[in-house]
């Protein structure tokens, strides 16, 4: 096996490399948390709702200085509609919006346009309907290719148990004036066994559907999972293609397509250990794919043992968590650095004999960043201990730039200086804690993998908390930060 490097943790010095920007806009008047839309052009856009529920879009310079806001009216006459986001396209801003007809029993997903002085546009369009019943799955689904080309609407109509589901999809021109394909489509898998897990569509026009099976009796063999994946694209051609994910020995804690150059998908993920033991209580093997979008050819996955995930000690159940890839970013030499972090979702249901009730338990746990080679081997593991459970803002958020990678999250104050596992501090949401006893960490990780854990600031000198899961990476080395009833702009210098 290769040796690579394994960081735990470098320093907590408030020193920078580079230079990092910190810049917050005035707080907005507002009724309900903010929603961040993006950048483009130095300027930056968010919308929110004021107190008379009106849907309102601001834009700010560069310096985080306030320009100018509009209501985001579309006059339309059902007032039973909610806002569903938006996203940049060429010129203008694309608004989505879906109305509830409640006498025909239809649901319909709207767009509307507003330029980026948010000028609102008059044309209205319907991209999406389906009659309002419990047969409709994941209506309202929606994705952009990565060039923000193709704009992908989707839901499905679920079937008899052992019927297919039927797809239903379109793909439209950035402008909405043209379908550039669309279909109506069954699987070869009973609806019974079949589960959605994504969908997404390339700058071709390409759709992808990641979908987790549930194998029937006959192909539950020795050493296999009791599930597998499976990628089906429908290519712009109405061509069908199938791709299945199942390894021997391991079952497929997490799995995910995560757009690359040059017209790429990364199909990747991590795996549990079937053999029992504690091999159960890890998952630190990657698995790693390259998907031609032109070609619509894949990669043989490419299996990576990645040590040091994990302390040498996980003793319970409950402290295992798997990792998600929260980000691929590419390196001028042709490696990656793959940003990952432990999340699990625990769903507990207690009955007293009477009444029964259900409890969610959120683990974002420990921050990891692998390095590798142009040939996708492993070279560095950079390891940052952090412990989450049911916390207050957890997550993290990254930005890569000059082949450095920085990784943001909140955590506990006194672990500025923890080192390892047993030093770190439990951050966990209870009556008796308070956010003043947390501050906001960058994690500085260099492409050798040496890296510098630093307090952007603490929570008790100032009250501004950025929400981690509600801020967007809009471009190399710049992060806007959703504090809310506020905006911040990170920026890399």
């Amino acid at each position: 096996m290769k040796k690579f490097l394994l960081f735990l943790l470098a320093s907590s010095s408030v020193s920078y490399a580079q230079e990092i920007n910190l810049k917050w806009a005035e707080k907005i008047p507002t009724k309900s948390d903010i929603s961040i839309i993006g950048g483009k052009g130095g300027f930056y856009y968010t919308s929110h709702l004021n107190k008379k529920d009106e849907l309102i879009a601001r834009k700010y310079d560069a310096n985080m200085n306030f320009v100018k806001e509009n209501n985001i009216s579309f006059n339309l006459e059902n007032k039973k509609y909610s806002y569903q986001g938006a996203y940049f396209v060429e010129n203008d801003i694309l608004h989505f919006i879906r109305e509830e007809k409640r006498k025909e029993d239809k649901s319909l997903l709207l767009t509307g346009f507003t330029d980026f002085d948010l000028v609102t546009k008059k044309t209205i369009n319907v991209v999406d309907e389906a009659d309002d019943d419990n047969k409709i799955l994941n209506f309202g689904t929606r994705a952009i290719s990565p060039d923000s080309t193709k704009i992908l609407v989707y839901h499905e109509r679920v079937a008899k148990k052992k019927e297919p589901t039927i797809l239903t999809y379109k793909v439209y021109n950035s402008t909405i004036t043209e379908v550039v394909v669309e279909g109506e489509v069954s699987l070869p898998i009973k609806a019974k066994n079949y589960y959605t897990d994504d969908v997404k569509v390339d700058n071709l026009g390409n759709v992808y559907v990641m979908a987790r099976i549930i194998k029937e009796k006959n192909e539950k063999g020795k050493g296999l999972s009791e599930y597998y994946y499976k990628l089906v694209v429908f290519d712009r051609n109405k061509n069908v293609k199938e791709f299945d994910f199942d390894y021997n020995d391991n079952n497929i804690s997490y799995i995910d397509m995560i757009p690359g150059k040059n017209n790429t998908f990364f199909c990747t993920g991590f795996l549990t250990n079937l053999k029992g033991g504690r091999k159960k209580l890890i998952s630190d093997e990657m698995f790693f794919a390259t998907l031609d979008c032109n070609t619509l050819t894949l990669s043989e996955s490419k299996m990576l043992k990645v040590d040091g995930l994990y302390p040498d000690k996980v003793k319970k159940n409950e402290d295992f968590v798997p990792y998600k890839i929260r980000a691929i970013y590419e390196k001028k030499d042709g490696g990656y650095s793959i940003v990952a972090e432990q999340y699990k979702l625990e769903i507990v249901t207690v009955s007293n004999g009477r009444t029964m009730s259900t409890h969610y338990i959120y683990y974002y746990c420990d921050v990891a960043c692998v390095q590798t080679d142009n040939k996708a081997n492993v070279q560095s593991l950079t390891r940052i201990p952090k412990y989450q459970k049911n916390a207050g803002n957890p997550g993290i958020i990254s930005t890569f730039k000059d082949d450095k990678t920085y990784i943001v999250y909140e955590d506990l104050t006194k672990n500025a200086t923890a080192e390892d596992d047993k030093s770190t501090k439990r951050n966990t949401k209870s009556i008796f804690s308070s956010d003043s006893r947390n501050s906001l960490y960058i994690l500085t990780v260099n492409s050798d993998g040496q890296s510098n854990k630093d307090i952007l600031y603490d929570y008790k000198e100032s009250k501004i908390q950025p929400y981690i899961h509600g801020s967007k990476n809009i471009s190399p080395g710049r992060i806007l930060l959703n504090a809310k009833d506020q905006l911040g702009l990170l920026e890399i210098k």
